[in-house]
């Protein structure tokens, strides 16, 4: 199966922290003309949003909307940057409420383009745990569908990750990028991947920092 045949909802290096068991911060940096993070995808609930300016020589806001709505009207009022961001600064919104549905994100005093901010109802969760040299879960099958996965350091003492390929296409051009670990995993902690869709067929996972086997993992209509 061609890795084409995935789905991948996510952006890549998104930074995304829990500020309670509610709300997530979603960090996003500004460079002149661009945001660095070039779309996103996320789970319907409450965000932060933690707007930096990286060497743009003048104040930088931050602007969502409902996509293709973007007269100011329409601009979602809590995901205003609490302050203008100067140079070197970071400046954070109010919580933002993202039912499911197709946004927009943009600035309109660097300027930059406007970037698709997806928003998912029904995201599950699997959750894998990694002690030394192995997943505990050792293979799965799944239905089609979206899915984040929380990968848990149980034991090995250094830092884990976590890959998803087609199965039997191990290269990093085939990793699906949106299951990285948004952060490396060190002992006794566990982190998110972005959020993926999976259509049927055959996929692998394992972790080459572990290292552990390649485990299968199936996708079912």
């Amino acid at each position: 199966m061609r890795s084409s045949s995935i789905i991948l909802m996510v952006a890549l290096a998104l930074g995304i922290s829990s500020i309670n068991a509610q709300v997530e911060q979603v960090n996003l940096a500004q460079t002149k003309g661009e945001f660095t993070t070039e779309n996103l995808s996320l789970k319907a609930g409450q965000y932060v949003f933690n707007i930096s300016n990286e060497n743009v020589d003048h104040e930088v806001g931050f602007v969502v909307v409902p996509k293709g709505k973007y007269e100011p009207e329409n601009h979602i009022k809590d995901a205003y940057v609490k302050a203008p961001v100067a140079t070197g600064k970071s400046s954070l919104t109010s919580v933002v409420n993202l039912e499911a549905g197709e946004y927009e994100y943009f600035c309109p005093l660097n300027p930059t383009a406007k970037y698709s901010l997806t928003v998912h109802d029904g995201v599950e969760t699997l959750t894998l745990g990694q002690v030394d040299g192995s997943f505990k879960v050792q293979g799965m099958t799944v239905s089609e569908g979206t899915y984040q996965f929380e990968i848990a350091n149980s034991g090995v003492d250094h830092e884990v990750g976590f890959v998803l390929v087609p199965k039997g296409k191990y290269d990093a051009e085939h990793h699906i990028k949106a299951a990285y670990v948004k952060a490396p995993v060190a002992k006794g902690t566990s982190s998110t991947t972005g959020i993926v869709e999976l259509e049927a067929g055959e996929y692998e996972y394992f972790c080459p920092l572990n290292p552990t086997p390649k485990y299968g993992l199936t996708v079912v209509k």
